[in-house]
């Protein structure tokens, strides 16, 4: 059972894809994914997956290994690339992440997820209590 909600969307190429939570699998994860939509990804989208999927494994499961993540995906409108990420932990509120651009978090070492996914994709909903992202980018132009 597909937990993304993409079922009564009009996507094309939709996957359901779940991974274990193992941060060594991130990498091919995300290769893995992208290519299953036949998209030709941008650095800064594969920057975004493979980030929002280490999040889900580190903050969302704990790096529980009898936890999974679930990735859901496809093409929305033949050229917007639709990714769902969800985890099975507690959540969060990204309202309360703190800001990685205030003086006091600037040279912190963790902190900047939530805040790339929401400026390098054209939109980042966070679902399900925080346990569920839902990413979106135009492929191929200009963001809209």
């Amino acid at each position: 059972m597909c937990v993304c909600g993409l079922e009564n969307c009009k996507i094309a190429s939709v996957f359901h894809e779940p991974i274990k939570s193992r941060l060594e699998l991130v990498e091919h994860a995300t290769e893995r994914i992208l290519e299953r939509v036949g998209a030709m990804a941008d650095i800064p989208t594969r920057l975004v997956l493979s980030e929002a999927i280490a999040n889900a494994i580190i903050h969302g499961n704990q790096e529980d290994l009898n936890k999974k993540v679930q990735i859901c995906g496809g093409l929305e409108d033949g050229n917007r690339l639709v990714l769902v990420i969800t985890d099975e932990g507690a959540g969060f509120d990204p309202a309360l992440i703190p800001d990685p651009l205030c003086d006091q978090n600037l040279f912190r070492p963790h902190g900047r997820g939530v805040f790339l996914m929401q400026h390098l994709m054209d939109q980042a909903e966070f679902r399900l209590g925080g346990r569920q992202v839902v990413l979106r980018k135009r492929l191929g132009g200009d963001s809209a």
